[in-house]
């Protein structure tokens, strides 16, 4: 589950999205005079597609994003853009790295661009805005990856150019969005995940709740990355806080600006789970199979497991295990039809053996944590067969 509860991992955050508040979105306020990103037309297609990406109508940004790039071919501006698309292919389906060399690629002809232009010009505002995001979505790639290095020397890059752009535009309320997120991870990553400690040390100190501050900020007067820092505050209160009701409160927020976003819909139900509000929960889990079904854009085979194990394990924690049973035959289906082994292949075994042994049948409950351990090469493996080695020894108990 841990790659569902962030869509990027905590490393990548910390390493990357510090400067991703001077991604295409940030660098859409306060532009100087002579950039493209004070010119209206652009502003208006820009905001248009990110809403589009944003409501996972991917064909409709991709097109309002080719568009920018036409009337802009030499602006970094349009590669950055066009990348977003597979790279939320890659939040929806994190374990499949088919859409990695698009994004990486990406950002490689946007830092070629940002590179020329600052050749020519060495104070190119938009050079600067954009050199930063490609470094810093290329370093939150390579770092959900598990590239530690590429991602601490990209967020490094990232965050020189931030700083660059801050000091020269300081009263830009989007550039809070950056600087929030790397004073929180900062500060609190390294004290949870033990393996960012030694690279935490190549960055400047951080503060917990400056960042909070900063991100509200950003998202209450920015006018482009409100999406982005209410979606980041979101994982701030779910993962690291543990404040499941601000979480319910950024998740209701974003839900009424892009109701089709899956990701967001399955946070909402997540949360609503966390909360014991069991009703509530499957209610957004029976929608989102319900969007699968009829096959709505970004409501992905991947999304409709996530939802019927949500489902499987809220009606276990309702004491309803033949319904739980029912649920994770339905996530066997949609898995076995998966070309590669999908981490809710495993924790659906894991759980139809729970559900077993809390029913008595101790023999098919071993045999399902046996299936489990001979389960190789999914994301989070190491979690899921710790707790099969765990039930082989002790019967699962609700």
């Amino acid at each position: 589950m841990k790659r569902f509860m962030l869509a990027a991992s905590a490393a990548a955050l910390l390493f990357t999205l510090a400067a991703a508040g001077t991604s295409a979105q940030t660098a859409q306020t306060t532009a100087p005079a002579g950039s493209i990103l004070a010119e209206p037309w652009f502003q208006e297609q820009a905001k248009a597609g990110l809403g589009r990406l944003y409501d996972m109508d991917f064909g409709a940004a991709d097109a309002i994003f080719g568009e920018i790039t036409a009337q802009y071919p030499d602006h970094p501006v349009g590669p950055y853009l066009q990348s977003l698309i597979p790279w939320w292919a890659i939040q929806m389906e994190p374990d499949d790295e088919s859409q990695d060399k698009v994004v990486f690629d990406g950002m490689e002809r946007v830092l070629d661009v940002c590179d020329a232009r600052l050749r020519k010009h060495p104070g190119d505002l938009d050079a600067l805005f954009f050199r930063s995001g490609a470094y810093a979505l290329r370093g939150r790639l390579n770092a959900d990856r598990r590239n530690w290095l590429r991602a601490a020397r990209d967020g490094q890059h990232a965050l020189k150019a931030l700083k660059e752009v801050r000091r020269r535009d300081p009263d830009n309320d989007d550039l809070y969005f950056g600087v929030g997120v790397f004073d929180y991870m900062v500060d609190v990553a390294p004290k949870q995940y033990r393996i960012l400690r030694p690279f935490a040390r190549l960055f400047p100190k951080g503060d917990r709740q400056r960042g909070i501050v900063e991100l509200e900020r950003a998202m209450n007067k920015g006018r482009f990355v409100s999406t982005e820092a209410a979606y980041t505050l979101l994982q701030i209160h779910f993962l690291f806080e543990k404040d499941y009701h601000a979480a319910l409160r950024y998740t209701k927020w974003l839900r009424e600006r892009h109701p089709d976003n899956s990701i967001f819909q399955l946070y909402e139900g997540r949360i609503h789970e966390r909360l014991g509000h069991f009703r509530e929960a499957e209610l957004v889990f029976r929608s989102v199979m319900l969007r699968h079904d009829q096959g709505q854009s970004g409501y992905t085979d991947a999304m409709a497991e996530r939802a019927l194990y949500l489902l499987a394990r809220t009606a276990m924690w309702q004491n309803r295990p033949a319904e739980a049973l029912g649920y994770i035959e339905q996530l066997e289906r949609l898995t076995s039809n998966r070309p590669m082994l999908s981490e809710y292949k495993a924790l659906g075994r894991l759980r139809k053996g729970m559900v077993l042994d809390t029913q008595g049948k101790r023999q098919d409950a071993l045999r399902c944590y046996r299936e489990v351990l001979a389960m190789k090469g999914y994301e989070g493996d190491d979690d899921v067969r710790a707790r099969a080695k765990g039930f082989l020894k002790k019967p699962y108990r609700s």
